[in-house]
């Protein structure tokens, strides 16, 4: 007997990773918009990464005037994760006008019932029970 997981892994919608923007051309694409130099923005970009570490390291929730914020989260284990929150503008926009690729497309939204239903159609050999 196959198991719930073994359909969902193969059925469910998930985004196809596309390559990373990587840190070089990000910089550039700054450069380009708001016409400062590389150096400038390099700059920028590591002060932002040791005034996060230091306001972090003393447990302090940074907000940016975006209203992306980074919150430290204490573990039971004595460690701590660094929680980030996007602006939820920014949510929204992707969202309307994402363009993206999609995995199994077909299948989103459907129910759990739905995704074994494909599972046992594919695998009758090997059937999930219900």
């Amino acid at each position: 007997m196959a198991k719930k997981l073994q359909a969902w892994t193969k059925f469910r919608p998930r985004l196809n990773r596309a390559e990373p923007m990587t840190s070089e051309e990000l910089i550039e694409n700054l450069v380009a918009a708001t016409n400062q130099s590389r150096g400038s923005i390099q700059s920028v970009l590591s002060e932002l990464d040791v005034q996060l570490e230091s306001a972090l390291k003393s447990g302090r929730i940074v907000k940016l005037p975006n209203s992306t914020h980074y919150q430290p989260i204490g573990k039971s284990d004595g460690s701590v994760a660094i929680k980030v929150r996007v602006n939820p503008n920014l949510n929204k926009r992707i969202n309307a006008g994402f363009r993206g690729k999609w995995i199994n497309s077909d299948n989103i939204g459907k129910s759990e019932e739905e995704i074994i239903a494909l599972w046992n159609e594919a695998h009758p050999e090997d059937p999930v029970e219900v």
